[in-house]
């Protein structure tokens, strides 16, 4: 049996519209889910090749608004880069390209987190102190954005 008796491709391109219609999606993304549908991985990689040929498909769309998302959430630069390009699928230049045309103050994006979560006093001691530096490293942010934002406990 071939492949155009047992799969229709027309089928294909309907699955993939509605999961572009729920939300963007990378093209690893896009892939992945229809591959999980039991489609024909070749047939997948043709559809997804023509849809992103169409401009249906863009990584860049789509790391745009998945950026903007992780921002909203405070998250930091070095994890939203992480999940973008290992689990999304989006090469380091394209993401680079988003944050750069973004314009994104990630040093006061830190300092809004830390003072969200802990008030404006500084750390009362050395526990306290590193309990804030581990939240904002899980969160994203680089060492030099942590200490811009987070003062030494006074001795």
């Amino acid at each position: 049996m071939d492949e155009s008796s047992e799969y229709d491709e027309g089928e294909l391109r309907d699955s993939a519209f509605r999961l572009l219609a729920m939300r963007e999606q990378s093209r690893t993304e896009l892939k992945r889910k229809l591959i999980q549908k039991q489609w024909p991985a070749d047939m997948v990689k043709r559809v997804v090749d023509e849809l992103t040929q169409e401009g249906w498909q863009s990584d860049e769309r789509f790391a745009g608004s998945f950026i903007r998302e992780k921002v909203g959430q405070k998250q930091g630069k070095l994890k939203i880069l992480a999940q973008a390009t290992q689990q999304k699928g989006i090469s380091t230049e394209t993401v680079e390209d988003i944050f750069e045309s973004m314009e994104i103050d990630w040093f006061e994006l830190c300092a809004q987190l830390k003072q969200k979560k802990f008030g404006d006093d500084d750390p009362a001691d050395e526990k306290a102190w590193n309990r804030q530096v581990r939240f904002l490293q899980q969160r994203g942010f680089t060492p030099e954005q942590i200490f811009a934002c987070v003062n030494r406990p006074r001795r």
